[in-house]
């Protein structure tokens, strides 16, 4: 895939996860929500390991706690914490089978949302339990389709149209 198309690829699945997060959803099923933005950020931290990422999860963040109404700042900084542990952390992961790498995740995931729970505790917005800490199973689950199908999706769009 060309510098441009992956570029394009890279924002085009950012903006996805970021309509998916903010998407509202009956409580039962926003329960089983997964992290969407931590996980597009998470892939694309263990696929292209620059330290560009660190600022696409500041301003995801960022965009997360205007469209969430939450403390500016929260979002911002688990996600770059969060995108951090990822790159620190990505020689091993890539070590091991994908499914493998989502037991790994869920102690990042796990990590992000225990800051989010901190923050939301110091600045007294209390959030349903399972509203806080569901999702970090349900990302996990979510992870080895969701590698399959990018990283599909990069495999596809690597191929020429034009060449048999």
């Amino acid at each position: 895939m060309n510098d441009s198309r992956l570029r394009v690829f890279y924002f085009v699945t950012l903006l996805g996860a970021l309509v998916l997060q903010v998407f509202e959803l009956p409580y039962g099923l926003a329960v089983l929500r997964p992290l969407w933005v931590p996980l597009i950020l998470a892939y694309w931290a263990v696929v292209t390991p620059e330290p560009s990422g660190l600022f696409a999860a500041f301003i995801m963040g960022f965009l997360l706690d205007v469209l969430l109404g939450c403390a500016l700042g929260q979002h911002a900084l688990g996600l770059t914490l969060m995108v951090f542990v990822v790159l620190l952390s990505r020689g091993w992961l890539t070590l091991f089978p994908v499914w493998q790498e989502a037991g790994a995740m869920v102690l990042v995931w796990g990590l992000y949302c225990f800051l989010m729970f901190w923050v939301d505790g110091a600045t007294q917005h209390r959030a349903d339990p399972w509203l806080q800490w569901m999702p970090v199973l349900t990302t996990s689950l979510f992870w080895p389709p969701m590698v399959a199908l990018l990283n599909g999706l990069r495999r596809h769009s690597k191929r020429d149209p034009l060449r048999l």
